[in-house]
């Protein structure tokens, strides 16, 4: 009689439901979602030079102030930020620039100097290795002075401008690169003046 009781005991717990089926499977946690990887903002400063060329139109053509061409170089400084998504990066960059020189047409009198040439640019493009290749767009802000053989014109105004340009990573920290920026300015500070010029900068970024 014990040994009915005891393998009914045995029947009973092994027909428990923790152990039923016999011993229960392991209970596996569901896998964690892999932790989201934060693309940090690439900021950067750097110098650029180049040269700029164009020409200057006046509503009405004179002889005391004509039509002339300017050419000459341009030197500045430039800061950013950008971000990368992938193979599109996406930024927004201040830049200062000025010209040393006169800008004189050589085939008249009439000299025009470029205090101030400043961008506020969108950049965005695409990342081809340690290159990024953009295009650019935004507002310019300049101010220049045209000495015809009447009173001299000093001039300030903002235009949009569009351009292209690349920059290649030779280091950890450090880009250079290449921009090509068109301007046009009609009618200039309510002047009659038309100005259109492009530049053409060599550019050496730190990035931090």
């Amino acid at each position: 009689m014990k040994h009915h009781y005891s393998l009914a005991f045995v029947i009973g717990l092994f027909a428990s439901p923790g152990f039923a089926g016999g011993l229960s499977d392991p209970i596996i946690p569901a896998p964690l979602p892999p932790a989201l990887v934060e693309v940090p903002f690439d900021w950067y400063i750097g110098l650029q030079a180049g040269i700029g060329s164009g020409d200057v139109t006046p509503e009405l053509v004179t002889t005391d102030f004509p039509a002339v061409d300017m050419e000459g170089p341009f030197y500045g400084l430039h800061a950013g930020v950008q971000r990368s998504f992938g193979a599109f990066t996406a930024g927004i960059e201040l830049d200062y620039n000025t010209s040393n020189v006169d800008l004189e047409d050589s085939g008249t009198d009439v000299v025009v100097e470029v205090d101030t040439l400043a961008h506020l640019k969108l950049r965005a493009g695409g990342n081809l290795g340690p290159a990024f290749v953009y295009g650019t767009a935004g507002l310019a802000y300049a101010d220049l002075v045209i000495e015809p053989l009447g009173a001299p014109l000093d001039l300030t105004d903002t235009a949009p401008f569009y351009g292209l340009g690349a920059d290649v990573m030779v280091s950890q920290s450090i880009s250079v690169g290449g921009e090509v920026l068109v301007h046009s300015f009609e009618d200039m500070d309510d002047s009659g003046v038309d100005v259109e010029f492009t530049t053409a900068m060599l550019r050496v970024s730190f990035h931090f």
